[in-house]
This record gives structure tokens, C-alpha cells and sequence, in this order.
């Protein structure tokens, strides 16, 4: 991930901002993009060696995006967009109700293993939703294709 030229801004700072929680690969996809396109976003992540080593390239704060006061420090109430990037079925569908219940309107994007937790994170309010075995199946028809 390149450095920002302008010095990073804190979480608490932050107004209209995209939260992106999960800092793997998915969710350095989206900040990279995000960072691209010249917005502000901030990271929760909970792997503290993840957070030691990009503290000083992006905000990002240490904590679990199913704690409400996590979520709150990361500016749940200000921000225009959630993106769930965690590899963890049970947390996203958490964090999706903790978020949907702090900011009604805020737009959720969440990642999801199965088809069946898809369809639970879109009955708890997420707008748009991944899901991995979908992903793998249309990758696996796309390999298929070009025998």
C-alpha cells in the first residue's frame, strides 16, 4: 500500500467517511480504492500486529467490529458507508445489526461465507452482500467455459 501525501487524518476526525472492517486482503482492496479515489475511510481491525504495522498509513483502530463502542469510536454515526470485509459469519451478521441500529441509512456491504448467511445479513439490512461460495462457483464456471 503506497503512503498518503497528506498526513492521515484520526477516526475521530473523520465525517462521511467509509468504515472498513477487516484489514485482510479484501479490505485493503477496498481502502486502496478508496485512498485512490481520494476518500476518507478508517479501518477496525483486531489482529494487533495488523494494526501495529499500518497505524502510521491509515487510521485504524484495534477492536472487535462487534463491540458497539468500537464501532462508535470509529464513527459509525458519521459515516456514509460500511464495508464488513471479516472472514467471520457469525461477526458480520453482529456487526451489520449493532450498525444497523446506530445508523439506519448507512449503505452496509458485507462479506459472507455461505449463501444462507447472505441471506440473513440481507434480511438484517445489509444493501449489498458477498458471498464467497457464489464467488468460487461463478470461478469455477468461468474455468469451465474456457476448456
Amino acid at each position: 500500500m503506497s503512503i498518503p501525501s497528506e498526513p492521515k487524518p484520526e477516526a475521530n476526525s473523520l465525517n462521511g467517511h467509509v468504515i472498513v472492517a477487516g484489514y485482510g486482503i479484501p479490505g485493503r482492496v477496498v481502502g486502496e480504492f478508496l485512498q485512490s479515489h481520494c476518500r476518507h475511510y478508517c479501518v477496525i481491525e483486531l489482529n494487533a500486529n495488523v494494526v501495529h504495522r499500518c497505524e502510521h498509513v491509515v487510521p485504524i483502530i484495534e477492536g472487535d467490529v462487534t463491540d458497539e463502542q468500537v464501532l462508535r469510536r470509529a464513527g459509525i454515526e458519521r459515516c456514509s458507508m460500511l464495508f464488513l470485509t471479516v472472514p467471520n459469519d457469525p461477526a458480520v451478521l453482529e456487526a451489520i445489526t449493532i450498525a444497523r441500529r446506530l445508523n439506519p441509512q448507512v449503505p452496509i456491504m458485507a462479506r459472507c461465507r455461505f449463501i444462507s448467511t447472505g441471506m440473513e445479513a440481507r434480511r438484517r439490512g445489509a444493501n449489498q452482500v458477498v458471498v464467497e461460495e457464489q464467488a468460487v462457483a461463478n470461478e469455477f464456471l468461468a474455468l469451465l467455459e474456457n476448456v
